[in-house]
């Protein structure tokens, strides 16, 4: 909801935010935000002030700040700069504001308004500006989320900026948590991943490119429908459209809109690309912004002279307008009858025009030159304070390099120790590090095999992680990842020094003895298989606890560990040992009833009465036991004797 739904704008006009920032007319506004222009009353300038909601400010303020905080911390010339952030009480509510710089201009989305479509090297030059931002801002953590025509901001030299980056993702991520309450708007320029409500990175940004940079030069956004679930729908698994009309942008932008984001260009490759598609194309006419800025006190359009610049390349062309017609007024008169005084005012006029002339001439020709420093290995910004005193105009150029760190200059153009007049154009080639490097495939390897193959590919190996598994030998590799790019897949390319994780195998887990006591052989077997175990058989048992049938032993006991394969031996139950009492009533001799007790296979108990002649008893238990009862072995007979 708008904090605005309940306030009439205007009411909020001349509002003065956290004490410095004073509201003076609306832009724009959205259900989260709405964006004013504001005085700094502090430094007298206009800056541009998104307010969010209360509901957004309560609910996703930190992470707005800590988004903000991140962005305030870019410097980059196509990053819209971000100058200050805080909360505020607004409206007698708490709310999240984000100042950014206010350029003269206008947005991509003024031109397509005003129905003025890009030619495709004007969109060329637009999309090389927003690839380095946007890989300016990858490569720091930060994403958009959220691209779209305004948010592509022009500077009065014509080149592009990105608003809002960082901060836009907060909002986006949120309302693409539930794809069935996005807004036409926003899924006019989402990508096919996010359509499906799937997990989407920076390749979403790549992709809004791709149909912010298509609307810009045929004046329609590709899959674009009536409704939010025929846009979304439309958009998924589909190839993106591209004609031959685009010239040199239409292979860039196949490739940065294709539906399956492991197949699409990055931000640094689609700016690689389009930088390598320019000599395809004809120089690019100035941009025609359509911005306060650009006009004079009058309402008429201000003609200065333009220079129009391909990002990374060295093209540039220089545009002047007229104010009058072709010819300039001839500053003599050839009449026989013009007064004589007249004649030596224009003859007098037309040697001062031929003597300044001249000394403008000889002052060009004359620009000082200065010998080009050596720079390699400088910082590029380092490198940029180094020359400015010199006036050229610098031009900087991305390419990977094993030798000089990222950031700094690889070579320049003119060379070091080359003479550069002052004006001049000094090209900068700015290392990105080392190139890219495949990832190879380690599944399957052995740890030292699988360091071998890294090392060789100019990676390093990560964490190893031990997990048993089933299929994978031991030792041997079951997966790996890269920490920060886990979808990432064998073949696709990351940054040389990358670290990679393996997960090796510890072979099959243990498998935990089960008791199979009192079971039968058939059920022990079957218990046993389940777990890849290995039943044998020892002898059977007499067992006075385990009925005839069950397993009266086992070996390894329950609850200790084998590994998968190993056997268990068992001992199967015959029942209880059992022994017939002998006749002891014809033995007169106490040594020969002892004798037969224990012949029989019985224990001797106690001894009671008079030991004369034959005993009168015995008992097992208390129990008067017969001859030729059956007993467990070695139960304990007492004999009773009379008396």
């Amino acid at each position: 909801m708008s904090i605005f739904e309940n306030h009439d704008p205007d009411s909020l006009i001349d509002t003065l935010v956290d004490g410095r920032y004073r509201l003076r007319t609306e832009i724009s506004r959205s259900g989260s935000s709405t964006v004013f222009v504001a005085r700094d009353d502090r430094s007298g300038a206009d800056v541009s002030i998104r307010v969010f909601s209360a509901d957004v400010s309560r609910q996703r303020g930190e992470a707005l700040l800590e988004q903000a905080t991140a962005a305030a911390e870019m410097n980059h010339p196509q990053v819209l700069r971000t100058l200050a952030f805080g909360r505020a009480t607004i409206a007698d509510s708490s709310r999240v504001y984000v100042v950014q710089e206010l350029l003269g201009g206008g947005t991509l989305q003024d031109l397509i308004d005003r129905g003025r479509l890009l030619t495709p090297s004007q969109a060329l030059a637009v999309g090389v500006d927003v690839c380095r931002a946007l890989d300016y801002a990858h490569k720091r953590g930060l994403t958009h989320f959220d691209l779209r025509p305004s948010a592509i901001v022009f500077g009065d030299d014509r080149r592009a900026r990105v608003a809002d980056l960082g901060v836009a993702s907060v909002v986006a991520e949120d309302a693409w948590a539930d794809t069935t309450s996005v807004s036409l708007e926003r899924a006019r320029y989402c990508a096919p991943e996010q359509a499906l409500g799937e997990p989407f990175d920076e390749k979403a940004d790549v992709y809004a490119l791709a149909l912010v940079l298509t609307e810009a030069v045929t004046g329609s956004v590709p899959f674009l429908a009536d409704s939010v679930v025929t846009t979304l729908g439309g958009r998924v698994d589909k190839l993106f459209p591209v004609s031959a009309d685009l010239g040199g942008l239409a292979s860039v932008l196949e490739k940065a809109g294709r539906s399956d984001p492991l197949e699409r260009s990055g931000a640094a490759d689609m700016g690689r690309a389009l930088v390598q598609a320019a000599p395809s194309l004809p120089r690019p006419a100035p941009l025609p912004l359509v911005a306060a800025t650009l006009f004079d006190g009058t309402g008429e359009i201000a003609r200065p002279v333009d220079t129009a610049v391909i990002p990374g390349t060295t093209d540039t062309m220089v545009i002047s307008a007229s104010d009058g017609d072709d010819d300039a007024d001839s500053v003599t008169d050839d009449r026989d009858d013009a007064p004589a005084i007249a004649r030596w005012i224009v003859a007098a006029v037309t040697v001062l025009v031929v003597v300044v002339g001249g000394f403008l001439l000889f002052s060009v020709i004359q620009k000082d030159s200065y010998a080009v420093p050596a720079l390699t290995g400088v910082d590029v910004g380092e490198a940029t304070n180094l020359v400015t005193e010199y006036d050229w105009t610098i031009v900087e150029v991305e390419e990977a390099s094993e030798d000089v760190p990222a950031g700094a200059i690889v070579r320049t153009d003119p060379e070091t120790g080359k003479k550069l007049q002052s004006g001049k154009t000094i090209t900068f080639v700015v290392s990105t590090g080392p190139p890219p490097v495949p990832l190879p495939e380690l599944n399957a390897l052995d740890v030292a095999t699988a360091t071998v193959a890294l090392t060789d590919a100019g990676l390093v190996l990560g964490a190893q992680t031990p997990e048993f598994s089933e299929d994978v030998v031991a030792g041997q590799v079951i997966r790996w990842a890269v920490a920060l790019q886990p979808n990432l897949v064998a073949g696709q390319e990351v940054v040389k020094g990358t670290a990679v994780d393996i997960v090796v195998s510890q072979g099959p887990a243990p498998r935990v003895v089960p008791d199979l006591r009192t079971l039968t052989i058939d059920a022990a077997t079957i218990a046993l298989n389940d777990l890849q175990l290995i039943i044998n058989r020892a002898d059977d048992e007499f067992s006075n606890d385990v009925p005839v049938g069950g397993v009266s032993s086992q070996l390894p006991a329950a609850g200790e560990s084998l590994p998968k394969g190993a056997s268990v031996t068992v001992a199967i139950s015959k029942g209880p040992d059992l022994v017939a009492m002998p006749n002891l009533a014809t033995l007169t001799n106490l040594d020969a009833v002892k004798a037969a007790i224990t012949n029989a296979g019985l224990t001797v108990g106690s001894v009671t009465g008079r030991v004369r002649g034959a005993p009168i008893a015995a008992s097992v238990g208390g129990q008067v036991v017969a001859t030729g009862q059956l007993l467990p072995r070695g139960s304990v007979v007492d004999i009773i004797y009379y008396g």
